[in-house]
């Protein structure tokens, strides 16, 4: 269900993108550190929204690729501390 309605969302950031796009005809100057051009705000839009979705979805992935690291390691220390739980527990009770 969650997936579905990121799903959803992302679509629909798409569209708005799309049709802030169509209606945005208009030529404008983009002014460098070295250099200039012209372009239409349309383009300058779709690049930029493309350049945060993809910027958005690296550092998704860098969280995610750490959340599993650190997962990896939580589980063998599970089971590094179940082993030694285990072997505790076959010694004799002394009283």
């Amino acid at each position: 269900m969650k997936r579905i309605i990121t799903l959803i969302i992302t679509i629909l950031f798409f569209v708005v993108a799309a049709l802030l796009g169509l209606k945005n005809q208009q030529l404008i100057n983009i002014n460098y550190l070295l250099a200039q051009s012209e372009m239409r705000l349309s383009t300058l839009l779709a690049i930029i929204f493309l350049i945060g979705f993809i910027t958005s979805g690296i550092i998704s992935v860098l969280f995610y690729l750490k959340l599993k690291i650190k997962n990896r390691q939580l589980l063998k220390m599970n089971k590094k501390h179940s082993k030694e739980l285990n072997e505790l527990r076959a010694l004799p009770v002394k009283d």
